[in-house]
């Protein structure tokens, strides 16, 4: 008798142990796609005052808030592709006395290009006197 409590005994231990499949919910995987579609960056310009850049990196938007307000769109004259998987990319630099530059990348093109907060327009693609000298 004491050999069969105890084989049960083992029997739910082993069925206990044994591993389940974890499944993730599809509000969690949409989730982490949606954090994949976005890249943010801050900088600080002074000690009080601040800016957020934003990227879609599947459409190349990019966005900057001045202290989390006054948000607007850092334009980009040239059309540039929308892609169905994240391919843009910023870096934000920094200069002492410089306004922030945003460098965005098009990560499958290998197109660049660059934008002076609070003094350009539009971004200009940095890729244009490069493809010049290649040619000549």
């Amino acid at each position: 008798m004491k050999n069969y409590f105890y084989l049960i005994f083992v029997f739910v231990l082993f069925l206990s142990c044994k591993e389940e499949e974890k499944k993730t919910d599809s509000f969690s995987l949409k989730e982490i796609v949606n954090k994949q579609n976005y890249q943010m960056e801050l900088y600080q310009t002074d000690a009080n005052e601040y800016s957020l850049v934003v990227l879609n990196r599947l459409t190349g938007k990019v966005f900057v808030g001045k202290n989390a307000s006054g948000w607007y769109e850092a334009t980009n004259a040239d059309s540039i592709p929308v892609y169905k998987t994240p391919t843009y990319s910023i870096k934000v630099f920094k200069g002492p006395e410089s306004s922030p530059q945003i460098s965005l990348m098009d990560e499958k093109e290998g197109e660049i290009y660059m934008y002076i907060v609070g003094h350009t327009a539009n971004f200009y693609n940095a890729n244009a006197g490069i493809k010049a000298l290649e040619r000549g």
